[in-house]
């Protein structure tokens, strides 16, 4: 991928309720660059075209759960950073760097991205 010092972190977020999806995406937008998908099957296909630093992913997402995506991701691309959000507290949680519970506090969120994107950097 090669050092891109000065870029934005590219962040993929992947969620199928379109109101959080827009809502999210244009918070994070203030700090990063956001690509968005809205199913686990149109993520790994944004993954494969954009090559985000860090993918945001839903747990609960038809055609592909978030950690089936999560999975996809690290065999692909170990250094990608994975942020695995749910409702639920039972998931299996060794195929993601994080796991945030629902609602989301954006500012953690964010915090997790920057470290998670520059590390995906390095």
């Amino acid at each position: 991928m090669g050092e891109r010092i000065g870029e934005r972190i590219k962040v993929l977020l992947v969620e199928d309720d379109g109101d959080s999806r827009e809502l999210l995406a244009e918070l994070l937008e203030m700090d990063f660059d956001v690509i968005t998908a809205v199913d686990g099957v149109a993520g790994l296909q944004a993954f494969e075209d954009d090559h985000p630093d860090v993918v945001i992913t839903d747990e609960s997402l038809p055609r592909m759960c978030g950690t089936a995506l999560a999975h996809e991701v690290k065999s692909r691309e170990p250094k990608t950073g994975v942020v695995l959000v749910s409702g639920y507290t039972d998931v299996d949680a060794g195929c993601c760097d994080v796991v945030l519970r629902k609602p989301v506090d954006v500012e953690r969120l964010s915090a997790v991205i920057g470290s998670l994107g520059e590390a995906a950097r390095h």
